[in-house]
C-alpha cells in the first residue's frame, strides 16, 4: 500500500494542535498554580485568626520566670528508665522537662486541655482550649485544624495518631450527652465514626436515667499482640480499646464491623487509660488501667494500677499503697523494661516505680498534674538532636516519709460537695451539716474551715447555730478543735479558721463536723452551712497555685467542658 503523504497544510495543523495543547496545558497549570496559591493564603490566614481568636498571656502563667527543678522530689538515675516527659504545665501549656525537671523545650503560646501527643517527627496534636484538634510543629507553628461537624459537640480527654496517619479523637454529643469516636485524615474528611447510642444493649452497666452515661476517657489502637497472632479475631491490631468510666468498663471495637468484641468489667472503679502492653515487653497483650476506686470498690480510698490477662480476665500483677490515690483521673503508661510512670493526678504526683513498686522518680507541681507522656531520649529528631542531659540522683528533702496523695487528706471528694454563693463568694459546702470522713493526715497540715449562717436564705428570721468540729486518731479522746455559736447578730455570720494539725501526721484520723441549729423556719438547718474542709502540707508541695491564672475567654471554655463531663456542679 502507497503512505499517505502529508503536505505543508497538514503539517501546520499539526503544529497547530501542539500549539493549542500546550497553551492549554499551561494555562491549566497557571490556574491550579493559582488556585493552590490561594488556597495556602485562606489556610495561612485561618489559621492565623485562630491563634489570634486565643491570645494566651504568657504573664498569666509565670513562663519567663519559670524553674520547676525543685519540683523532682527523689530520682535515682540507677534503677529509673529516664527519658523526657511531656508535661501540660499548668494543665494547659506543653512543654518537655529532663529527668531533673529542667525545661528542654515548650510551647509557650499554645493552650491545651486533656491530652497532647509528640509524633515521631517533633509535631504536637493538641485538644485546644477553643474545642478544636490543632496540630502544631516543634517551633509552635499551627500546621492544621480540625473542627467537629456539629458545633455543639466538643473533643475531650483524648487524641491519637492511628497507623495510617488518620487522627481518632473522643467526642462528646451534646444532644445525648454521650461519647463518640471520630476518625479524621489529615484532609478533614471523616472516615469512621462510632457512636455509643448504636450500642446501648450491649452494656450491660449502662445507666439509662444517667444524665452522662458513658464519660470516655481513653483510647488506644491495639499493637500487634499474640492474641491475635494465635487466632483471636477480637484483638487484630488495629482495633480499638476504650475507657468508659461511668459504665465500669474497659472495651474494643472491631474496627471493620464497627461491633463491641471484647469488654471488661469485673471489680472496675470508674478506670481510666486502658492499653495494650506491645510485643517484646515483659507482660505483652496485658491490658494495662488505672482503677480509681472512686466508689471505694477497690477499699476505702485507695487507686490500683492493675493488669489483666484479657482471655482469662485475671489480675496478673497490679500497684498500690496506702498513700496512693486519685478518685478521678490519672494515668499509667508502661516503659521499656519492667518500670511504668503513674500519675495520680487528683493525688498531685507523677512517680516512675518498678514491677516490685519501688519509686524511682516523683515529682510534685504546685497544681494537679495531668496525662504525661514519657518519651525516649531519641523520640523525635529534634529531641536526638539535643546533648544528653546531666542527671543527677536526687533524696526527698525533710520528711522522707512516703509522699501522702492530696485525695487522701480531701475531706469531701468530687461529687460530694456543691458549689453555692454565701457571703458574696462562690463556695464549696459540704451537703449535710453533720457527717463525717475517714482521712489520711500528711506531715506538716494545716487546714482551713468555713462556716456559718447563710444570711441571703435567712431573709431575715432569727436562727441560733453551734458549730463544732472533731477528730478523733483512735488512740486518743477524740479532740474538739472548733466550737462556735453564731447568730444573724454575730459580729460575722460566716467564718473562717485556719488550723494546724501537725500532730496527726501520717495518722489515718476520723474527721468530723456537726451542728446543731434553732431557728423560726421549718428546717433551720437549710440556714447554715459548713465549707469543704481544706488541709493542705506545705512540706510535701512547693507552693500553693494562685487561685486564677487563666485568661477569661480560657476559663469559659474550660468551665464549659467541665461542667458538660460532670466535673462541676
Amino acid at each position: 500500500m502507497k503512505a499517505e503523504s502529508r503536505g505543508p497544510t497538514g503539517g501546520r495543523t499539526v503544529l497547530r494542535r501542539v500549539a493549542l495543547f500546550a497553551v492549554a496545558a499551561a494555562v491549566i497549570t497557571l490556574v491550579l498554580v493559582q488556585a493552590k496559591a490561594r488556597a495556602e493564603r485562606m489556610l495561612k490566614a485561618e489559621l492565623a485568626a485562630i491563634e489570634e481568636a486565643i491570645q494566651p498571656d504568657d504573664r498569666l502563667l509565670g513562663l519567663p520566670d519559670l524553674d520547676p527543678t525543685s519540683w523532682v522530689r527523689q530520682y535515682r538515675p540507677d534503677a529509673s528508665v529516664g527519658g523526657y516527659t511531656l508535661i501540660l504545665y499548668k494543665r494547659r501549656v506543653p512543654m518537655i522537662i529532663d529527668m531533673n525537671s529542667r525545661i528542654v523545650h515548650l510551647w509557650p503560646k499554645v493552650r491545651a486541655v486533656g491530652r497532647v501527643r509528640l509524633d515521631r517527627r517533633g509535631n504536637l496534636a493538641v485538644i485546644g482550649t477553643d474545642n478544636l484538634i490543632k496540630l502544631y510543629d516543634w517551633d509552635g507553628k499551627l500546621m492544621w485544624y480540625y473542627r467537629l461537624p456539629v458545633e455543639e459537640d466538643f473533643p475531650h480527654h483524648d487524641l491519637i495518631q492511628l497507623a495510617n496517619g488518620d487522627y481518632l479523637v473522643l467526642a462528646r454529643d451534646r444532644a445525648t450527652r454521650t461519647g463518640y469516636l471520630h476518625e479524621v485524615d489529615r484532609k478533614g474528611r471523616v472516615v469512621w465514626m462510632w457512636r455509643s447510642t448504636d450500642h446501648v444493649d450491649e452494656f450491660p452497666t449502662w445507666d439509662r436515667d444517667r444524665k452522662d452515661p458513658t464519660h470516655f476517657n481513653s483510647i488506644h489502637e491495639l499493637p500487634p499482640n499474640r492474641w491475635f497472632e494465635s487466632g483471636d479475631e477480637r484483638f487484630r491490631p488495629g482495633n480499638i480499646l476504650v475507657s468508659a468510666r461511668h459504665l465500669n468498663t474497659v472495651f474494643i471495637i472491631d474496627k471493620r464491623s464497627s461491633e463491641v468484641v471484647w469488654q471488661f468489667s469485673k471489680d472496675l472503679d470508674y478506670q481510666h487509660e486502658a492499653s495494650m502492653v506491645p510485643e517484646g515487653e515483659p507482660g505483652a497483650g496485658r491490658i494495662l488501667l488505672f482503677n480509681n476506686g472512686h466508689r471505694n470498690r477497690n477499699g476505702y480510698r485507695r487507686s490500683l494500677v492493675q493488669a489483666i490477662d484479657p482471655i482469662s480476665g485475671e489480675v496478673e500483677w497490679e500497684y498500690g499503697s496506702r498513700f496512693f490515690f486519685s478518685s478521678i483521673a490519672g494515668t499509667v503508661q508502661k516503659l521499656p523494661g519492667t518500670n511504668y510512670v503513674i500519675v495520680s493526678s487528683h493525688g498531685g504526683r507523677i512517680f516512675e516505680i518498678t514491677a516490685a513498686g519501688e519509686i524511682v522518680w516523683e515529682w510534685v507541681p504546685p497544681y494537679l498534674p495531668i496525662r504525661p507522656q514519657r518519651l525516649p531520649y531519641d523520640h523525635c529528631p529534634q529531641l536526638a538532636a539535643l546533648p544528653r542531659p546531666v542527671e543527677t540522683g536526687v533524696q526527698v528533702q525533710g520528711d522522707v516519709r512516703p509522699f501522702v496523695d492530696v485525695d487522701l487528706y480531701t475531706f469531701a471528694l468530687t461529687e460530694e460537695f456543691v458549689s453555692r454563693s454565701v457571703a458574696g463568694h462562690s463556695r464549696r459546702l459540704l451537703r449535710t451539716d453533720n457527717e463525717c470522713r475517714e482521712v489520711l493526715m500528711p506531715p506538716g497540715a494545716e487546714m482551713w474551715v468555713e462556716f456559718g449562717i447563710d444570711e441571703q436564705r435567712l431573709r431575715g428570721r432569727w436562727v441560733e447555730a453551734r458549730f463544732r468540729l472533731t477528730v478523733d486518731d483512735g488512740e486518743n479522746p477524740p479532740e474538739t478543735i472548733l466550737e462556735r455559736t453564731l447568730n444573724p447578730e454575730s459580729e460575722s455570720p460566716w467564718r473562717g479558721r485556719n488550723m494546724r494539725l501537725w500532730r496527726f501526721a501520717y495518722k489515718r484520723v476520723t474527721m468530723c463536723v456537726a451542728t446543731e441549729v434553732e431557728g423560726e423556719m421549718e428546717n433551720p438547718l437549710d440556714m447554715v452551712a459548713w465549707g469543704n474542709p481544706r488541709v493542705s502540707s506545705p512540706v510535701q508541695r512547693p507552693y500553693e497555685e494562685p487561685t486564677e491564672t487563666v485568661t477569661e475567654q480560657e476559663r469559659k471554655l474550660r468551665e464549659q467542658q467541665l461542667r458538660a463531663l460532670g466535673y462541676v456542679q
